[in-house]
């Protein structure tokens, strides 16, 4: 039998192209697809409020996930997305064999926030996550105008850093991530409860152990419920190479970096307050900006004390 005739033959016995669709998660012809959905949930989300991150990750040299963001980012994975690759070139001047870097830690400086009192009970502020020693964890550390620099972590494929949100309980997380290079999507998944979330002023559904992918600018994107009582998720879309969040204990760094002099931006979400009717409040992100010189083989140390 020639090959042809056997993809006929294979083609005729599975009837075709025709598939039954696929029931929706949680109804009564569910086949498991929801409770799959949910278990995948539970095993990316332990009891912190952020996906764990394997030690191993952390001890390759950086920061939440390596020393750029790399692959995964604070525990995340960026799931492969159908657009194309950006084609341009960088902005800037691409070295190799560059040797300075940046070394610091984070703290805060004012009172610690309050707690709120949401529909899933009363919460740590979702905003500030404080370690030891008032260190703050999850704060985002960048720098933009680059003349000289490595290549871009994820420069000719798909984003390769950030890139996903999930809806757990009363709180989207992580509160705050970078999305780099640029275009690029988020994925946003849902747990046990359905809800409408709001990106960029137009409305989504999210079902049941649902996916949601949304398109993010370049910015500041936030992330919530439509009505107000889900507590926010922030994606930065950034387009430079360096980049970094601080761990635990508030430390970061960002290697490869040429001599010279650069402004160092830390962003830290707006911190949450209580609303009427059990809604949540935002103001403004917490940024603060250093300037500092780079010297080759030599790291140069930054301490920053927020806001």
């Amino acid at each position: 039998m020639s090959r042809a005739l056997a993809w006929l033959v294979v083609v005729a016995a599975c009837g075709g192209s025709t598939h039954a669709p696929l029931a929706r998660a949680g109804d009564a012809y569910d086949d498991g697809g929801g409770e799959l959905a949910r278990s995948s949930m539970r095993l990316t989300l332990g009891g912190d409020d952020r996906a764990a991150a394997p030690e191993a990750a952390r001890a390759r040299g950086g920061y939440g996930g390596d020393a750029y963001g790399g692959a995964g980012y604070a525990g995340w994975t960026m799931p492969s997305w159908n657009y194309a690759a950006p084609s341009r070139v960088p902005h800037y001047n691409v070295a190799s064999g560059l040797s300075g870097s940046i070394e610091g830690v984070v703290t805060w400086s004012g009172a610690a926030p309050p707690k709120l009192a949401t529909a899933c009970g009363t919460i740590d502020n979702p905003s500030l996550h404080l370690g030891p020693d008032r260190a703050v964890r999850d704060a985002i550390v960048y720098i933009e105008r680059v003349s000289v620099g490595r290549p871009p972590a994820a420069f000719g494929r798909p984003a390769a850093v950030g890139g996903v949100v999930a809806k757990h309980g009363c709180a989207l997380v992580p509160a705050a991530q970078i999305v780099e290079p640029l275009p690029a999507a988020v994925a946003i998944h849902g747990d046990a409860q359905r809800t409408r979330l709001r990106v960029g002023g137009k409305a989504h559904e999210l079902e049941e152990a649902g996916m949601v992918s949304v398109e993010i600018a370049a910015g500041a994107n936030e992330i919530d419920g439509d009505d107000g009582k889900l507590a926010a998720a922030w994606v930065l879309g950034l387009e430079t190479p360096y980049f970094a969040i601080t761990d635990d204990a508030g430390r970061f760094r960002i290697d490869q970096l040429a001599a010279g002099s650069y402004d160092v931006t830390f962003w830290q979400a707006p911190i949450a307050t209580a609303g009427a009717n059990g809604t949540i409040v935002y103001g403004a992100p917490i940024v603060a900006h250093r300037t500092v010189r780079i010297e080759a083989g030599k790291p140069s140390k930054l301490n920053v004390a927020l806001p």
